[in-house]
């Protein structure tokens, strides 16, 4: 998602944009993304927003519930992208990245895909690829995700948190009633989320300490042994469809996330914790202030340098925020106030970056 977002924004910008993408074809994850108010108003200045609710399952509030479904919070969500669009929606990962892509394209940029970057050479922007073929570029966004080898040889380790799980995902048939994102705790550290994506189906994330397993259908048949929601939305499985497995930690790349000519944009310099769904909002801010920053002329070490200035502190708090969230929701606090801090997460992305 970072790097089509950049890719998008900065050939809108009036950069001449490739992207190097190792797969030939796209993978079409049983995934969902969250869209959050400020992800949406970022999605509309790329210009795809309409498309992404057309997709999609519009929102307007955010539901904690126990494992019997008695709802224990509800947090309206307010609208950041114009009074002309929802304030939120849920959307499948594959549709999403479609709508990034094929805009993409259509305003230039080159992709090379089944092209597998093996080394970048950082001092001088040039990258090889597995073909033996080299590129070069003025400036590399790195946007290899989570734990990426090639991130690690360029930048080194990053720091870390105490917020590191595993999370299972995939797609279910919405459940009846469901209109908003879900939260589901349970004791012994059940967690779930369900987010309608459309009229139909529904993304399920559970996390893999509360259901370890390795296929739908015993997914299905743990959460039979929970409560009343949870064994709805089991039978609302469809045991067929894969499972996917995402370690989501929580991390930072040390600042700056820059060295020479290659930046680290996306979940590269910054894995964020799931609780208000702030990890694709980031990646995808990662691109739109690249292309502010580009649009403005600046050289390359002035773009860099007020790309940290704009990106360090706004994500360190964020990433500091959602990691107390995702602590409350693991081992729930009840001196901790977890609507408190989605309003402050929600102040501070209120603007934007």
């Amino acid at each position: 998602m970072a790097g089509l977002a950049c890719a998008l924004a900065c050939a809108r910008a009036g950069a001449h944009v490739t992207v190097f993408e190792s797969q030939k074809s796209a993978l079409t994850p049983a995934a969902h993304v969250d869209v959050r108010p400020n992800l949406l108003r970022d999605l509309f200045r790329l210009g795809v927003a309409d498309e992404c609710v057309r997709r999609g399952f519009a929102y307007d509030s955010l539901s904690l519930v126990n494992e019997a479904g008695e709802q224990v919070v509800r947090i309206p969500t307010s609208r950041l992208a114009g009074d002309q669009l929802p304030p939120a929606l849920g959307i499948s990962h594959d549709d999403l990245r479609q709508v990034l892509a094929k805009q993409a394209a259509e305003v230039g940029v080159e992709f090379r895909r089944g092209a597998r970057v093996q080394r970048i050479e950082s001092k001088t922007g040039k990258v090889l690829t597995d073909s033996g073929e080299w590129a070069q570029a003025d400036l590399v966004a790195l946007a290899a995700g989570v734990d990426s080898p090639l991130a690690m040889s360029v930048f080194g380790a990053r720091v870390g948190s105490s917020v590191r799980e595993r999370w299972l995902y995939t797609s279910i048939r919405r459940p009846e009633g469901l209109d908003t994102p879900t939260w589901i705790t349970g004791r012994s550290g059940r967690l779930l989320l369900v987010v309608p994506i459309s009229m139909s189906r529904a993304g399920l994330a559970v996390r893999a300490e509360a259901g370890p397993t390795g296929s739908s259908s015993e997914l299905a048949s743990t959460l039979r042994g929970w409560g009343g929601f949870a064994r709805q939305i089991a039978s609302t499985m469809d045991t067929s469809v894969p499972l996917v497995a995402r370690e989501v930690p929580g991390a930072l790349l040390n600042a700056p996330w820059y060295r020479e000519a290659v930046l680290s944009i996306g979940a590269a310099a910054h894995a964020i914790a799931p609780p208000f769904a702030q990890s694709a909002a980031l990646a995808i801010e990662d691109g739109v202030v690249l292309s502010d920053l580009v649009r403005a002329g600046l050289d390359r070490a002035d773009l860099l340098q007020r790309f940290m200035e704009r990106r360090l502190d706004r994500v360190k708090r964020v990433h500091a925020l959602t990691s107390r969230a995702a602590q409350w929701l693991s081992r729930p606090d009840p001196s901790a106030d977890l609507m408190a801090l989605g309003e402050e997460i929600h102040s501070l992305v209120a603007e934007p970056a």
